[in-house]
Order: structure tokens, then sequence, then C-alpha cells
């Protein structure tokens, strides 16, 4: 039961839900459509240090952002 990130189509509210199987994902805001966001992950380097996936400091590999949500 993984938690998903998601941003609403209409008010483009930005959140996350825990998914149980095929359930269908609305805005809490306003009950809108929504898209699945790609999630970074973290993991520890057998250094100690924790390392972002995608491009350094970025939650992705098309931007220079801290996180997707300065993406967009």
């Amino acid at each position: 039961m993984p938690i998903y990130e998601y941003q609403c189509n209409k008010c483009e509210g930005q959140f996350e839900k825990l998914v149980f199987g095929q359930e269908d994902v609305m805005c809490p805001q306003c009950g809108g459509d929504v898209r699945r966001l790609l999630s970074s992950c973290n993991f520890k380097s057998a250094a100690g240090d924790f390392k972002t996936s995608g491009s350094a400091g970025s939650g992705c590999s098309g931007c220079s952002a801290s996180s997707c949500a300065g993406c967009h």
C-alpha cells in the first residue's frame, strides 16, 4: 500500500495519499481529477550520506529546482 503524490488538474493543489488497490483518487480540496506525480526517493550510500535519485539536488532531471513543486 504505497503513498503516492498527486496534483489536481483543476486547482493545481498537491497532496499525498495512501492508496489501497485500484482506488479512485480525487482532489481533497475541490474534488477535481488528479494526476500522479513522479516521486523522488533517497538512499543512504556506503559512505553514510544521503543521496536523492535524479540529478543532484533536484526532484527530477528536467530542472534545477529543489523539488518537483518548483517545476510547475
